[in-house]
């Protein structure tokens, strides 16, 4: 099993703001919701597997470490989120200490070897000399999966090569820009290149020959800008479900549409 197709950007967060325990679960579902793998699956049902867990005995294992994990029927693939509550949180952990970093694994009832194998996998990563000022020096979601999956085994290390997409973002309204700017910081993207464009139609309105047929009052706007960014592969829908949080179905906002294209070659990128 790959960590790194299983870990989902969708479900990390820098920012993990539970008080206790039992806020600390309830959150923790919230969290790994935002995957589309669990989208049929109760929230109550996580919540339900998760507790039954921990009074067989806390996960949180010491050392402001817990991983809280659950096995659910009907899944076909694993969900592993992660969270970092700066704070702390009173987790009933085995040393009493409060957890600061949470790891979140839930998977299918069938794969209890693939589980296993899972937990193993995030134990010796957690026990890297050095993993929580790694992970607690990152302030974005992509910065927080990427520094985790540093630490794995390096059969498991990310590899881009063959797996980059290009994302094309087209912003209609430039009254967005800076909630999509805000967006990227959250996820960590630092680097995208802008492109200011012009409706084809604003191209033709001042051509003799079409004078009178494109008339823009009400339309669209006629100008934008074009956004482009290159993602790896298992990015892309935790960004767009971002973009979607922010601004609902794109399929029915006008604001923003946009297009992901395989990379077939590229030099200096």
């Amino acid at each position: 099993m790959q960590l790194e197709e299983v870990v989902r950007l969708e479900c990390c967060t820098t920012d993990f703001q539970a008080k206790n325990k039992e806020s600390a679960l309830n959150e923790l579902v919230k969290l790994v919701k935002h995957n589309s793998i669990l989208k049929d699956i109760p929230d109550a049902d996580i919540l339900a597997a998760l507790k039954k867990r921990e009074n067989q005995g806390s996960t949180g294992f010491g050392k402001g470490i817990a991983i809280p994990h659950c096995q659910i029927s009907g899944l076909d693939d694993f969900v592993v989120g992660i969270a970092i509550a700066r704070k702390g949180v009173d987790f009933d952990a085995m040393d009493h200490k409060k957890v600061r970093i949470f790891v979140i694994i839930v998977g299918p009832v069938e794969s209890r070897s693939g589980h296993l194998q899972l937990l193993a996998m995030v134990s010796r990563i957690l026990k890297e000399p050095g993993i929580e000022d790694s992970l607690f020096a990152q302030d974005s979601k992509i910065g927080l999966l990427d520094a985790f999956l540093r630490n794995g085994p390096d059969t498991l290390a990310i590899s881009s090569h063959g797996k980059d997409k290009l994302m094309l973002l087209l912003v209609h309204d430039p009254e967005i820009m800076d909630e999509i700017g805000e967006i990227f910081i959250e996820y960590g993207i630092e680097e995208a290149t802008i492109i200011e464009t012009s409706n084809m139609k604003s191209v033709l309105s001042h051509v003799p020959l079409f004078l009178g047929f494109f008339n823009f009052t009400g339309d669209r706007e006629s100008n934008g800008k074009l956004l482009l960014l290159k993602l790896q592969r298992n990015y892309i829908n935790a960004l767009v479900a971002g973009l979607e949080d922010a601004f609902g179905n794109l399929d029915d906002f006008s604001g923003l549409s946009l297009v992901v294209l395989d990379i077939f070659y590229a030099r200096g990128l």
